[in-house]
């Protein structure tokens, strides 16, 4: 059974955080990608993408993530992505996206362990 997709934004520690569930794919992309362009235009600092609740992710959800971080990076800031599913940390790590200006962090713990410092 497909699980159905949402996004949903909210702060931890005033950083935006953007969780994302179900499968992102093709179909979710255009939601994903207004939502993620709006998060980046108006962001100050790093923003979370929480992907813990995620079950597929393919080359257009890649994409589409990869190409926020870029705009991202243009403002001098990083994007910070939970995840603790072997299977996407994977596609993030063959893609060489987490040698850039993403970093792929286990858990909303270790976020918060890196805005204290």
């Amino acid at each position: 059974m497909k699980q159905t997709f949402t996004v949903n934004v909210d702060t931890i520690q005033n950083t935006p955080l953007v969780k994302i569930s179900g499968e992102v794919d093709v179909h979710s992309c255009s939601s994903l990608s207004e939502t993620l362009e709006s998060v980046v235009e108006s962001a100050q600092q790093n923003i979370v993408l929480d992907l813990e609740d995620i079950n597929y992710l393919d080359s257009s959800g890649l994409g589409t993530i990869a190409y926020s971080a870029k705009l991202l990076s243009d403002k001098n800031y990083d994007m910070m992505i939970v995840c603790a599913k072997p299977q996407i940390k994977k596609i993030f790590e063959l893609s060489g996206l987490s040698s850039k200006n993403i970093q792929l962090v286990e858990s909303l713990d270790d976020i918060k362990l890196i805005a204290r410092g």
